[in-house]
């Protein structure tokens, strides 16, 4: 049996760790550019309009916590607003996205807020390993 030395990407090959990484990160700027170019298509009116009336509806907040403080960070909520309260009674749908050192990572979590159940603890903007942050993705109101 014989084994093509050119297909085989072994120790020896020649893409290693440096020139992955390139690549690597060349398939992120072009993704990047390419979700840019996405966002500047859709119209600057209903994206402002929908995304500042479903942000008054809910909020990140930090607040201290004890383990939390221990690594230097602060506990992330996320939590209903007044606003959100009154324009969803039956509560809202929020897809949150985790960024950690500031790479955005696989965790789109969904969490419900409604009146019984207003907030939801995310985690420490500072774990052990680094800083973490959370973004709001998509606000819906549940029927």
């Amino acid at each position: 049996m014989t084994v093509n030395k050119h297909l085989f990407l072994g120790k020896s090959s020649c893409f290693t760790g440096s020139v992955a990484a390139q690549l690597a990160s060349t398939a992120w700027a072009w993704l990047a550019t390419a979700g840019l170019l996405a966002a500047a298509s859709l119209p600057a009116s209903a994206e402002e309009g929908a995304a500042s009336s479903e942000a008054a509806w809910v909020m990140l907040e930090e607040t201290d916590d004890s383990l939390c403080l221990a690594h230097g960070g602060r506990l992330v909520t996320l939590a209903l607003t007044d606003s959100g309260k009154t324009a969803a009674p039956a509560g809202l749908e929020v897809w949150v996205d985790r960024w950690f050192m500031q790479v955005q990572t696989a965790d789109h979590t969904r969490h419900q807020l409604t009146a019984e159940h207003p907030s939801q603890e995310l985690g420490c903007s500072q774990s052990i390993a680094g800083p973490q942050h959370w973004t709001l993705s998509t606000i819906k109101r549940l029927p």
